[in-house]
């Protein structure tokens, strides 16, 4: 084919779509020249999104064009949509590698197995269109994609969001993309409706016969430029009729273009109608059971083609309808005796054999009243579901279980399995209505606390603000009843809440929890005159140890004070690191709490082990709930060691995990990037985003890192006044790590703006933090502090130990800071020779870490000593932070196969990525990666 597409003659011209179709001309051709991309056409119904997907798939022809139509009916159907796509393209099965071949075989119903881990199942259908653009460039057209079912969309989103490097283009089409996150940061395009001068043409071509000028005008109102509206009124609806209307009537061109349909289903004999509503009940349109069905019902042969002949239904090896909404309308239109009518057909036309959960969900669907044999069909179902299917299809079995239920203990288990499936789907807001229907019905008291701590923990992921505190702790009260122990890891639960809460917490709220707290689990006693030296072993001997260590560290942080709590969060974290296997450690929050206690006190290296260990246990159980977060807090752990291209690397993976499983996303590690990189094109928008998020979602700790990354930002590029602006003295209200750091950057920005007692505020919260922490980074910080507000011999003094501490706490850019405010200090009272050491030594961290506002801060003071400084063209600081990663991995002798897999992305794009690194490295060979500075395996050791 070469590098561009061949185009069949006769592709048919759309009226007023040119850029719509160069758009797609674009993608296809990109494609074809081993560029992939992808794009989302998105508009109301019948606006002609499925007629340009026509117009590819008829000009691109020569290639290999896959192509999903989804329906409303197939929704709760995991892996639908997955499996239509990618039926051609299947004999590339067996050369992916056995785990993509095997969550790829249990999501296409090949084998049985536990639910396929989502980020595999995505590789291997990356890999499999990969394999198939070898031969021709592959374009996938997805129609409908709002009733795709969640699951496909989720892969297929992932895969568009990965062929850069390959011959496949993705196009979406969508109803509307604002209920899609899955399609989120995807390319998009608005179809909108045709002008006067297009609609008139399109009128003209559709009507032969003469038409009153009056109803031409009503149609065009009517039509509002909808081009499915403007072909088919006219056909469907009678001139009189139209005449007729009202001209103060509906607007909305959607609902007049139901109302066109429902007229023309209502003229079709009875035959072709109930024809139409056993197609529409069949779930994948199997030709042989609705024909069956259609027997059994005397339905003669000529009712399929008086369908297809009103343009309604495709018949073939798949009934299909022309519209989506035609099918939904179908299905609505009928009563609820003919729906079950027609599910009962076709579930004595179905092999209970050897479909048993297909012949299950007709008998339900049929079922007039409570069945209780129906229901353990059912029932059974969905366990088969829940371990092949996974979660969506068999939370669709239970609820339907569960309406034929007559025993009230029995539907409420089944409904609590329900729930349970919808959250583990993703679905938050269903599994709480579900939760809240149950919290009043008869069940074992171990139930009713599984329902009230599912109910809390949902409500937290989908609020994180003070209500899902509450539901947390009185979630804790019933499980401490039948499991004390448990009950603390949910209580932790809601120490993680109240972290996310921050400051929007109300403090009653707080009391309110440390009392409950203190209640549920008395032997919780905070002793607040600990020092930092004294032995754990005490608490290492309790009945849960550690995650007793935690919630009493956590109860004197939020009731004391961070000062008070710093000798209980000390021991927490020498407790965690005692024993780096300790199985406390596995529980998510646990070991969170934990990082968070390391930078609640300031040990820098603590922080890092025990965050590298959340993330590898993380890795382990394949908890990519959990692993995005761990990555966020390595991300920042990066950036405290300088290593700003790794943090990049963190941040990019939490995303892929976040976009790919539709996450709500983490924006920490985001915001102190883009800061100490000094991207304003990217960060103020970034920080706008995240402060209208945590508005939205009352997160105050996101609330406190939009401050913090404002103030960085603005202090990196030398304005003080807006970095003190951003502060204030909010920093006395911030969470662990975050205190310390503000307080920090009020102090040089309000000492450069000469508002010193706000600069003596914040030395008396870092002097009063190294006291009670007694780590050289809580050290390192109050003593450059300290050095802004002194003066002569003093000021240089404290200038050497603060560099001296940060450095031990391997507190890489903020040392480099101290250096600047040296150097700065030294040019400023005249002794221009002696600033230019200080000065040069931040120039040069600044400029291997990445950091470009303070390197141009650095570079300023440097000239006004008479040196210059000039950055290397070539480096790995010319990487991105995906091929700094590739590269790292070629270098330790990687192959692509095995860096794909890692990645998460196909072996051709591993190689696009590789040409690029040689070329901006400057090298021949893979082989000559392994000797380029910055990747040698001694140069990336731990700090």
């Amino acid at each position: 084919m070469g590098d561009r597409p061949e185009v069949s003659r006769g592709a048919p011209g759309l009226l007023g779509r040119s850029g719509e179709t160069a758009a797609l001309r674009n993608l296809v051709v990109r494609a074809c020249a081993g560029s992939g991309g992808a794009l989302v056409l998105h508009g109301e119904g019948g606006i002609g999104k499925t007629t340009l997907l026509d117009s590819v798939h008829t000009e691109y022809r020569t290639l290999r064009v896959l192509r999903v139509e989804n329906a409303q009916t197939e929704t709760e159907l995991s892996f639908a949509g997955l499996q239509h796509l990618t039926s051609p393209i299947l004999r590339h099965f067996g050369g992916l590698p056995q785990p993509q071949r095997d969550a790829l075989g249990v999501a296409l119903g090949r084998r049985a197995g536990p639910a396929p881990d989502p980020l595999h199942l995505g590789l291997a259908v990356l890999n499999l269109l990969s394999a198939a653009a070898e031969e021709r460039p592959v374009v996938c057209l997805v129609d409908d994609a709002q009733w795709m079912d969640r699951s496909s969309l989720a892969v297929l989103a992932f895969v568009a969001r990965r062929v850069a490097a390959q011959r496949v283009a993705f196009v979406f089409a969508a109803e509307g993309i604002g209920r899609l996150g899955e399609l989120t940061g995807l390319p998009a395009r608005a179809v909108g409706p045709l002008g006067d001068r297009d609609a008139r043409e399109l009128l003209d071509s559709t009507v032969r016969a003469p038409l009153d000028p009056r109803v031409r005008e009503r149609v065009l109102t009517e039509a509002h430029g909808n081009p499915l509206a403007l072909l088919h009124l006219p056909r469907w609806i009678g001139p009189t009729e139209m005449a007729a209307r009202s001209a103060g009537g509906d607007r909305g061109g959607p609902k007049r273009l139901e109302e066109s349909f429902r007229i023309r289903l209502s003229q079709l004999p009875t035959d072709t109608r109930l024809l139409l509503l056993l197609a529409a009940a069949e779930p994948d349109g199997n030709p042989l059971v609705v024909r069956r069905a259609a027997a059994r019902l005397d339905i003669g042969p000529d009712a399929a083609a008086v369908a297809e002949a009103a343009g309604i239904l495709d018949t073939g090896t798949r009934m299909s309808f022309r519209h989506p909404l035609l099918r939904s309308m179908v299905y609505a239109a009928a009563s609820s005796t003919e729906r079950r009518r027609a599910h009962a057909t076709l579930a004595e036309c179905c092999d209970a054999v050897q479909e048993p959960d297909r012949h299950a969900w007709h008998l339900g669907q049929a079922a007039a009243g409570f069945d209780e044999d129906v229901a353990g069909r059912l029932e059974d179902a969905a366990r088969r579901a829940a371990r092949g299917a996974g979660p969506a299809v068999a939370c669709g079995f239970w609820e339907l279980a569960a309406a034929l239920t007559v025993d009230r203990r029995t539907r409420a288990s089944r409904l609590l399995s329900a729930a349970c499936a919808k959250r583990e789907t993703g679905a938050f807001r269903e599994a709480l209505a579900m939760l809240a229907s149950l919290r009043h019905e008869p069940m074992p008291d171990a139930d009713h606390a599984r329902v009230a701590l599912l109910h809390a923990r949902t409500v937290y992921a989908v609020q994180r603000d003070e209500e899902a505190v509450r539901l947390l702790v009185d979630a804790a009260r019933l499980v401490a009843d039948e499991d004390p122990v448990s009950a603390r890891h949910v209580l932790l639960d809601a120490f993680a809440a109240v972290a996310y809460s921050g400051r929007h917490l109300p403090r009653e709220r707080i009391a309110d929890l440390v009392a409950e707290t203190r209640r549920i689990c008395p032997d919780l006693a905070v002793t607040s005159d600990l020092s930092p030296d004294t032995d754990g072993s005490a608490d290492a001997e309790s009945a849960d140890g550690l995650v007793g260590l935690v919630l009493r560290a956590q109860i004197a942080a939020v009731s004391k004070g961070p000062v008070a709590a710093a000798p209980l969060m000390a021991r927490a974290v020498r407790t965690s690191l005692a024993d780096a296997r300790a199985e406390a450690l596995d529980d998510p929050n646990v070991a969170r709490l934990a990082g968070d206690a390391a930078l609640h006190v300031g040990d820098a290296r603590a922080w890092q082990r025990l965050v590298d260990r959340q993330v590898q246990s993380a890795r382990e159980r394949r908890d990519h709930a959990a692993l995005p977060i761990a990555l966020n807090q390595q991300a920042m752990v990066d950036l405290h060691f300088g290593r700003l291209d790794d943090a990049a690397e963190r941040v990019a993976e939490a995303h892929g995990i976040t976009d790919t499983l539709g996450m709500a996303p983490l924006r920490y590690a985001d915001l102190a990037l883009a800061a100490w990189r000094g991207d304003e094109q990217t960060g103020v928008p970034l920080i706008d985003l995240a402060a209208r998020e945590a508005a939205e979602r009352r997160e105050g700790r996101l609330l406190t890192a939009t401050e913090y990354a404002r103030a960085v930002l603005h202090n990196g590029a030398g304005r003080p006044e807006s970095a003190l602006a951003a502060v204030g003295e909010r920093y006395d209200s911030a969470g662990a790590g975050y205190r310390a750091l503000l307080a920090a950057e009020c102090a040089e920005a309000a000492v450069a703006c000469g508002q010193t007692p706000s600069a003596r505020s914040a030395r008396e919260v870092l002097r009063e933090n190294a006291r009670a922490c007694g780590t050289p980074w809580a050290e390192g910080l109050y003593l450059q502090t300290e050095a802004l507000l002194q003066d002569g011999w003093e000021k240089e003094e404290s200038y050497r130990r603060a560099v001296e501490e940060l450095t031990r706490a391997g507190a890489v850019l903020q040392a480099a800071r101290a250096h600047l405010l040296w150097g700065e200090w030294l040019l400023k009272t005249g002794r221009r020779t002696r600033a230019r050491q200080p000065l040069r030594q931040a120039w040069t961290v600044f400029s291997g870490a990445g950091a470009l506002a303070f390197r141009t801060r650095a570079a300023a003071k440097l000239g006004a000593v008479g040196e210059r400084s000039v950055r290397p063209s070539r480096g790995v600081h010319t990487l991105t932070a995906q091929e700094l990663r590739v590269a790292r991995m070629v270098a330790s002798g990687e192959t692509s196969r095995e860096i794909g897999a890692a990645l998460f992305v196909s072996p051709r794009t591993v190689d696009a990525h590789v040409r690029s690194i040689l070329r901006k490295l400057d090298v021949l060979s893979r082989r000559q990666l392994r000797h380029v500075e910055g990747l040698r395996p001694a140069e990336r050791s731990e700090v």
